[in-house]
């Protein structure tokens, strides 16, 4: 018996047999007709997250059985994480390389990282949820340029996830964007150094905020709260940051939502001195220094953060490999999930059964 498949890979029944080539939605060859689809050939296709169209044939097949199987109630709810045309990503890179090259024109920098944000206030705006998925984000691969835009989006989402004024959220968006200016004062060969800072080294980076409060105390076209939030975006809640160890409410909330965003791109960045951390363990390690942040909006970050994207495939500690269908906001390590084999519905976060099943990879 022979059956038309419109969807994904897990929903192709074990044993069946391809009728016809099954390719990616570009066009590539995933997988030519007479494939027999045994549990290993689907777990070696399983990487590939888009559709498929494919025409199968299956002993026995029972009609029934694989309509209520396929239901579009457990299909992968939409990656709905907020996402940059390709268009905007080439103008920030080339605008932030422009303005970063002259520093002493203060308004022209103000004036061309504020447009800038208000254009990622716009489409944070138009998203259609407040959520974050860094690979949709990337603006290029440049660290310097990367890291800005990453922070400022991000800061910008949890301020409109807490709730803030559309003047804040677009203010903490162009601090985000400008955090980091300050290392534009910090000798190239210390920035760049392929190994781990020496302590002369590292007390000299740790002027760079204020560096950069200093290039922008002058401009009329930046508030002091934005000039605040750039200058102590590395203090910690319990003083043990730099460069003044300011504590708890001195540090100011702009400062301390960009502190939690900013820890989390270094993570999850390559650099040449470190591997990227994934997502996943990102959020496990700032569980850890929970008492350097603002738990309120630490929980918000939390909230909009897609550690494991709709549609991504996941390793189960069970040995199971599972799809993901939809996030849990408050537990962004546990989704729900469908197991590929199996195709079973799993709701990590409140499922009793599998309170101790974690996602291994």
């Amino acid at each position: 018996m022979t059956k038309e498949i419109y969807g994904y890979i897990y929903d192709l029944p074990m044993g069946c047999i391809t009728e016809s080539d099954i390719y990616t939605s570009t066009g590539a060859l995933l997988c030519p007709k007479m494939t027999i689809m045994d549990k290993g050939m689907i777990e070696s296709l399983s990487h590939y997250r888009g559709k498929i169209h494919a025409v199968v044939s299956f002993e026995g097949f029972d009609e029934e059985e694989y309509e209520e199987e396929v239901d579009d109630e457990f299909l992968p709810e939409e990656d709905a994480s907020l996402v940059f045309e390709e268009t905007f990503k080439q103008f920030v890179a080339e605008s932030l390389h422009t303005l970063y090259s002259n520093l002493e024109d203060t308004d022209s920098l103000i004036s061309g990282v504020s447009e800038i944000g208000h254009k990622v206030c716009e489409i944070i705006d138009d998203a259609k949820e407040l959520s974050i998925n860094l690979s949709k984000l990337k603006v290029c691969d440049e660290y310097t340029y990367k890291h800005s835009v990453d922070v400022g989006t991000m800061a910008a989402i949890v301020a409109k996830a807490l709730g803030e004024s559309k003047e804040f959220v677009r203010d903490i968006a162009v601090a985000g964007l400008l955090h980091d200016i300050g290392k534009e004062r910090i000798p190239t060969e210390i920035i760049n150094k392929p190994a781990k800072l020496t302590s002369e080294e590292f007390m000299t980076m740790k002027k760079h905020p204020v560096h950069g409060y200093h290039i922008l105390m002058d401009s009329k076209n930046i508030t002091e709260e934005m000039r605040k939030g750039i200058l102590n975006h590395h203090e910690n809640i319990d003083g043990s940051g730099y460069p003044r160890g300011l504590k708890g409410d001195e540090i100011g909330k702009m400062a301390q939502i960009i502190s939690i965003v900013d820890v989390y791109d270094a993570l999850v960045t390559e650099r040449s001195y470190k591997a990227a951390k994934t997502p996943a363990q990102a959020i496990e390690i700032m569980f850890t220094m929970s008492n350097k942040f603002n738990m309120e909006y630490f929980k918000a970050f939390l909230s909009v953060v897609n550690v494991y994207p709709n549609g991504s495939t996941v390793n189960l500690s069970t040995g199971d490999k599972a799809i993901v269908l939809s996030q849990n906001r408050a537990y962004p390590l546990r989704p729900i999930v469908k197991t590929l084999i199996e195709k079973k519905i799993i709701d990590l976060a409140t499922n009793h059964s599998y309170l101790a099943t974690v996602i291994t990879a």
